[in-house]
Formats: structure tokens, sequence, C-alpha cells
């Protein structure tokens, strides 16, 4: 995350007071400009101003009275195309995730909020948004390319390295500028767990409330990068792409899982079950997802639409 650049600015609608307000000072709290409101009219109102300021990322609750999530997302994306939008929702179901992603969503979170996800996934998509502008459109003629990466867990910048693996995905057709930030965020999901869970050893039910003065999660976190024994442990990444195929692999140097247990992703689960939500949102972006047989290494493939 590059704290340093201009504020981000964000659009926020949901009509749940509690909620816009809880966002409203978490986002706040980090410095960004918020712009928030309790129905998506006025909402869309502003969006469709010339006048009004350009925004960054829109995020919106989808079960509101009137317009609801799902006009929000038409409408910005009509006017838009290229704006990050990420969209709540109490529905947690694969398919309802399915149709928000498929709609050009960036990402989906479920409430009750994980307000300190939500946080560092506004940071990651406003940088991925700004550098992906920068996309060089004359790299539409490449028809094949390969490249090897080797990352000790201490040295690893996942947001620059989800820059460099997804550059040439628009010029080479495996994704339009409408859903290239959904694919960034599950590439991004999918390094965070092989360092965080795999060379780290983290377990998910360790983060604790954005706001509480101390977050066990964050303090191990620090700890096993400042322990020799976890942070020269290895991140390798290989990229193999042609006018075909996209295919990445990422593979660490922790204990693995039974990666039987994770082969498929249940029709019917939940997004906030044990799986965690980096691997369902894995799974709805991609293609085909691999594991190798001692879990410290998951493929994934792009097929050109």
């Amino acid at each position: 995350m590059n704290r340093n650049r201009k504020v981000a600015r964000i659009l926020l609608v949901d009509d749940d007071p509690e909620v816009l307000d809880m966002v409203q000072s978490a986002l706040a709290h980090y410095g960004m400009e918020v712009h928030a409101y309790p129905d998506a009219v006025q909402a869309l109102e502003l969006v469709q101003n010339p006048a009004a300021p350009e925004f960054d990322l829109v995020i919106t609750d989808i079960n509101m009275e009137g317009l609801d999530g799902f006009d929000v997302i038409r409408k910005v994306k009509a006017l838009h195309p290229r704006l990050p939008v990420v969209l709540m929702t109490g529905q947690s179901s694969v398919d309802y995730a399915i149709r928000a992603m498929r709609m050009g969503a960036s990402n989906l979170f479920m409430k009750p909020i994980a307000i300190q996800d939500l946080v560092q996934s506004v940071f990651h998509l406003v940088d991925v948004h700004r550098d992906l502008q920068l996309t060089d459109d004359g790299l539409r003629g490449l028809v094949n390319e390969r490249r090897h990466f080797l990352f000790r867990s201490d040295e690893l910048d996942v947001p620059s390295l989800v820059h460099h693996l997804t550059d040439r995905l628009v010029p080479m057709g495996f994704a339009s500028t409408n859903n290239l930030d959904v694919i960034a965020m599950a590439l991004h999901e999918a390094l965070v767990n092989s360092l965080e869970h795999g060379n780290l050893e983290l377990e998910s039910t360790l983060k604790g409330d954005l706001f509480a003065g101390e977050d066990p999660y964050t303090k191990l976190r620090a700890e096993r990068m400042a322990d020799p024994d976890f942070a020269r442990r290895l991140i390798e990444v290989r990229l193999a792409m042609d006018t075909e195929r996209f295919e990445l692999e990422i593979n660490d140097e922790g204990k693995g899982f039974d990666a039987s247990q994770k082969s498929q992703l249940p029709k019917d689960s939940d997004l906030n079950s044990h799986w965690g939500r980096g691997l369902p949102m894995i799974f709805l972006v991609m293609d085909e997802v691999h594991f190798n047989e001692k879990g410290n290494q998951i493929r994934l493939v792009l097929r050109r639409k």
C-alpha cells in the first residue's frame, strides 16, 4: 500500500446509518476523503455531475430501498468503466457473489463488515486502479511471455508484484478494463495467503477489530517478519502467458495444508465461513485453481475469452 500518494477520494452509499458511519469513520481515520450518502439517487447524481470531484473508488451496499447496489454498479460502469466498485451485502451465497463479479464489482464484502479487511482492500484497489491506468497499449502485439520472481518473505511487496503480473492482461485479451481490478484482487489474495498463512503461519482467527488497542494478527505478523526463521522463507512466483492461456504458479515454504479439502469450492459455500474470504474470491474469478499435494503451491489459470 502506497499511502504517500494523493488523497484517495471515495464515494460511499448505504441506507443503514450505522454501517455508513462506521465505514466512513474507518476510511477517514486513514486520511481518505469520503463522500457518504444514505441513498443511491443522491450518490449517482454526484457521479453524473461533471463538476464533481474525480473518485478513486465507489463502495455501495446492495440491498437498499429504491435503487440498489446492482443499479449503482451498472450506472457507474456506464459512466466510468474503469472506476472500481466494491459491494457490501448480507447475502453470502456464492451465486450472489458471482452476479456481482460478472457485473464488474472489484470486491464483495459480507455484513457484518470485517472493517480491517475492507480498509486494506480499499487502499489496494485505489493503488491498483491508478497504476493500471499506465498500461501501455503498444503491448497488444505481444504473443507470449515468461516471468520468474523469487522473494524473501520480508522483501515481498504484494501490490507492486500484482501490478507486474496484471500489466499485460488487457493487451493480451485476458481481461477488460471492467474486470481487471477484480482479477488483480484475486491475485493479491493468493499472494497474501502464501505469505501470511503459508510462510508466516498466521491464522485468520487472530484478526482483531480495526479500532482495538492491539491487533494480535498484526502484532504476530510483525514479530515473524523480524524472525529470520520466518522472514527468510521464500515466495516463488512463475508466470507463463501466451495468446490463449495465462497461468500463475505461487509457491511458499510454509507447512502447507490438506489440499484435498480445498480442491473445489462448494456451490453453497458461505463467503464468511471457515474457507475464509480470500479463497472463494480466487475461485470466483479464475477459470482454474489447482493445489499441489502438500498444499504450499497454488496454480491459477485464466483462459482467453
